[in-house]
C-alpha cells in the first residue's frame, strides 16, 4: 500500500460496543448457522464470541502497513457514518484511508464472509484490493460521481460487451482495423467503469459480477479468432491457428481450474483455497488486455504472440495446479477421519 505509513485501515464490525449491543450479538451468534455469521469481522478477529483478539488475528495486524482500527457501530465517527450511510454499506466492511483522506472500500460484507476463517486468504484479498484501488478507483472514482444516475452499472457493462463485439468484427475486416483498436480501448475504458460506479453506488450485486465477467470471457475468447480470420484476409495466407487454438485451451483450462476451486471453497469453507484463487499468475485481467492490444497493433504477429501468451497462461496453470493438489488431498483425507467417526 503506497504511503503505507499514514495510511488507515478500518474494520467496522456489526456490532455495538455496549453491553446491550455484546448481548445482541451473542443471541445472534448462537442463533445463526456457521455459514450466515451475524459479524464475519468479529470471527476474523476474535473467534467468534471471544473478549479478546485471538493470537492469529494478533500475528495477521503486524503484517498489515497499516494502522488498523476496529471499531463498532457505535463507536463510528460522523464522517465515517455519513460514508457507510451515503454508499449503501452493510456491516461488517473494512475501508482503507489514504493520506489524501478519502474513505475507500476495500472489503465487503460479502467479501469478509469468504475470508473470515483465514488470515492468508484475508490478507491476500486486503492486499489486492488495496492495490486495484491505488491506481483504479483513485482515477476513476472522481470521474463516476460526475455521472449522471441514468448511467447505472448494467448499461455499462452492456456498452463494454457491445463496443467489445464491434471491436471483433472490425478485426476481421482489413480496412477497418484501427477502428476495431479504437473500439477495444472503450471496451477496457467501461470495463473499468462499471465496478467502479456500483460500488460507489453502494448498488454491486452477484448478477452484475456475473454479467461483467461473462462479457470479458465472451470478449477475450473472440478477439483472437477474429484477429486471426482479418490477417488471413488481407495476407490471404494462413497464419497458425494451432497457436490461436492453444491459447484459447489455456484460456479454458485455467478458468476451469478457478471454477472448480470457487466450487470446493463455497462448500467446505475452507479459506487455504480461497487465497490460492487470489494467487497472482503471470497473466491476470490486465496483462491479457495488454496482450491483446498488441495483437491488434501487429496482427502479423498473432501466431508468435499466442505462442507466448499460451506459455505464460500454461505456466499459472501449473503453479495453481502444484499448490492446489496437496490442499484437494487434505481435504479427502479429513472427509474420510470424519465419515470414520461417524461410522
Amino acid at each position: 500500500m503506497a504511503n503505507s505509513a499514514r495510511s488507515v485501515i478500518y474494520i467496522l464490525y456489526n456490532a455495538n460496543a455496549n453491553l446491550i449491543g455484546k448481548l445482541d450479538y451473542a443471541v445472534k451468534k448462537f442463533r445463526a448457522s456457521p455459514e450466515n455469521s451475524p459479524c464475519s469481522a468479529c470471527d476474523l478477529t476474535h473467534g467468534g464470541l471471544r473478549l479478546t483478539e485471538t493470537k492469529d488475528w494478533t500475528a495477521t495486524k503486524e503484517k498489515i502497513p497499516a494502522t488498523v482500527k476496529q471499531l463498532h457501530r457505535d463507536e463510528l465517527s460522523e464522517e465515517l457514518l455519513t460514508f457507510v450511510s451515503q454508499n449503501g454499506l452493510k456491516y461488517p466492511v473494512v475501508l482503507g484511508q489514504p493520506p489524501s483522506g478519502a474513505f475507500q472500500v476495500l472489503l465487503t460484507s460479502e467479501d469478509l464472509s469468504e475470508v473470515s476463517k483465514d488470515h492468508t486468504a484475508f490478507l491476500s484479498l486486503l492486499f489486492n484490493r488495496a492495490e486495484e484501488k491505488n491506481w483504479k478507483d483513485q482515477l476513476v472514482d472522481p470521474l463516476v460521481r460526475q455521472l449522471p444516475e441514468w448511467i447505472t452499472p448494467a448499461r455499462v457493462t452492456l456498452a463494454a460487451l457491445n463496443a467489445g463485439l464491434i471491436a471483433c468484427l472490425l478485426a476481421s475486416v482489413p480496412m477497418y482495423r484501427r477502428w476495431s483498436l479504437g473500439f477495444w480501448a472503450l471496451n477496457r475504458l467501461l470495463d473499468c467503469f462499471d465496478g467502479s460506479i456500483a460500488r460507489s453506488r453502494g448498488a454491486a450485486t452477484e448478477l452484475g459480477g456475473f454479467l461483467d465477467l461473462l462479457g470479458d470471457f465472451i470478449v477475450y475468447s473472440l478477439l483472437p479468432i477474429f484477429i486471426g480470420i482479418g490477417q488471413e484476409r488481407l495476407t490471404a495466407a494462413s497464419i497458425g491457428w494451432v497457436a490461436v487454438a492453444t491459447l484459447e485451451a489455456s484460456f479454458h483450462i485455467n478458468n476451469f481450474i478457478l471454477f472448480y476451486i470457487a466450487a470446493v471453497a463455497s462448500k467446505r469453507k475452507d479459506g487455504e483455497l480461497t487465497s490460492i484463487t487470489m494467487t497472482p499468475a503471470l497473466v491476470e485481467g490486465f496483462e491479457a488486455g495488454l496482450c491483446f492490444t498488441i495483437m491488434l497493433i501487429w496482427p502479423s504477429m498473432i501466431t508468435l504472440w499466442s505462442w507466448l501468451m499460451s506459455l505464460a497462461v500454461a505456466i499459472g496453470i501449473v503453479q495453481r495446479v502444484r499448490v492446489l493438489m496437496p490442499v484437494l488431498q487434505r481435504l479427502d483425507g479429513a472427509g474420510r477421519k470424519a465419515s470414520m467417526k461417524s461410522q
